[in-house]
C-alpha cells in the first residue's frame, strides 16, 4: 500500500530537528546561528518547505481515509466525545523524573483551595527547583485525579508535584492513579498497616515516583520506620490542622528529625507550621523539606513574597 512505502521515505525535516539538538548540545551559540541559516534557506526556498508539507498532508489524509472506512463505527463514537483523548499515563511517558536532591532545602506549598486558586498562586510564584507544589487532600477529593494533572498542567514545566492522597489501604491501585496523573511523588500514611506502607514504598519503586510517608498521629516515626522491608524517600513529620487548632499543647516533633536522620538515610520533611518561625526551626533541626500551606490557601497580592521570604529562609 502507498503508506507503507512512505513511511520509509528519508525524513529530511526531522535529521534537521536531530542537527539541531546536537548543535545546541554542544553549543547554543553555534545552534542559534544554524537555526538562522535554515530560516534563510526557507526565506529563498518557500518550495521545499510547501512540497514537504504537501506531500504530508495527502498522506495524513490517506491514512485517515484508510481507517474512517475500516473503523467507521469507532470515529463515529469518537466524534461525539467533546473531550480530548489523553492515555492514562501520558505524564509518565513524557515527563522526565524530577528527583530531590540531598544537599538542597525545599519549600512545600500545598494547595488545598480550589483549581481557580492553584492556577492564580502558581502564576505568582517565583521559578525555583527549590519549591514543591503539592495537588492537596481535599482538591483530590473534590476533582480526582485532574487535580493532579491540571496542577502538573498549570506549573512551570519540571516542576515537582506531589499528590497528597494519604493512601492507607490499596497502595498498589492509589500509586498507580498518581503516577499516571504525573506525581512526583504520593503520600501514605504512618498509621496505615505495616503491609500497606510495604506495597506503597514498592509500588512507588516500581513507578519511578517518590514515596512519602505521612507520619500524622504517629508517637514514634522510628517505629514504624524499624518495621519496614524498604525505607521511604521522604519522612513527614505532621502536627495536623486539627491538633493545631484544638489542642495547643501539641507541638511539632522537631526533635524527631535527627533520630531519623541519625538512624536512617532519607529525606525528612515537617508538616504543620506555617510561620516563618517555625520553618526556621525546622530548618535549624535539618529539616530537608518543609509544608506549607495556610499562607497559600487563596491567592493575594502578598503571595509572590511570602513564597521569596520562606525560600530565603529555607537554604
Amino acid at each position: 500500500m502507498q503508506l507503507q512505502n512512505n513511511k520509509n521515505k528519508f525524513n529530511p525535516f526531522s535529521l534537521v530537528i536531530i542537527v539541531l539538538f546536537i548543535a545546541f548540545s554542544i553549543n547554543p551559540i553555534f545552534g542559534g546561528v544554524l537555526i538562522v541559516a535554515i530560516i534563510f534557506f526557507l526565506v529563498k526556498n518557500p518550495k521545499s518547505l510547501t512540497t514537504y508539507f504537501s506531500n504530508y498532508l495527502q498522506m495524513t489524509s490517506k491514512l485517515q481515509e484508510n481507517l474512517t472506512e475500516n473503523n467507521s463505527d469507532i470515529f463515529k463514537e469518537l466524534n461525539t466525545n467533546t473531550q480530548p483523548i489523553i492515555p492514562a499515563n501520558i505524564f509518565n511517558v513524557l515527563s522526565k523524573k524530577v528527583r530531590l536532591e540531598k544537599r538542597k532545602k525545599y519549600l512545600h506549598i500545598a494547595l488545598n483551595s480550589t483549581l481557580e486558586e492553584a492556577g492564580d498562586i502558581i502564576s505568582q510564584l517565583p521559578v525555583s527547583d527549590r519549591i514543591l507544589i503539592e495537588a492537596g487532600t481535599p482538591l483530590i477529593k473534590i476533582y480526582g485525579t485532574e487535580a493532579i494533572s491540571r496542577i502538573k498542567a498549570l506549573a512551570p514545566a519540571g516542576t515537582y508535584i506531589v499528590a497528597d492522597n494519604k493512601c492507607t489501604d490499596l497502595a498498589a491501585r492509589e500509586v498507580e492513579m498518581m503516577a499516571n496523573a504525573g506525581a512526583n511523588a504520593s503520600t501514605c500514611l504512618g498509621v496505615a498497616p505495616i503491609e500497606t506502607i510495604d506495597s506503597f514504598i514498592e509500588e512507588c519503586q516500581k513507578f519511578n515516583i517518590d514515596s512519602m510517608v505521612d507520619m500524622m498521629n504517629v508517637e514514634n516515626a522510628l517505629s514504624v520506620l524499624k518495621k519496614l522491608k524498604k525505607l521511604p524517600d521522604v519522612v513527614m513529620l505532621h502536627r495536623g490542622v486539627d491538633e493545631t487548632e484544638f489542642s495547643a499543647e501539641k507541638q511539632i516533633p522537631f526533635y524527631q528529625i535527627k533520630q531519623i536522620k541519625g538512624n536512617y538515610d532519607v529525606l525528612v520533611a515537617v508538616a504543620g507550621g506555617d510561620t516563618i518561625r517555625e520553618a526556621q526551626r525546622a530548618i535549624f533541626n535539618d529539616a530537608d523539606i518543609v509544608v506549607v500551606w495556610k499562607n497559600f490557601y487563596q491567592s493575594s497580592n502578598d503571595t509572590a513574597k511570602l513564597a521569596e521570604s520562606f525560600l530565603q529562609e529555607i537554604k
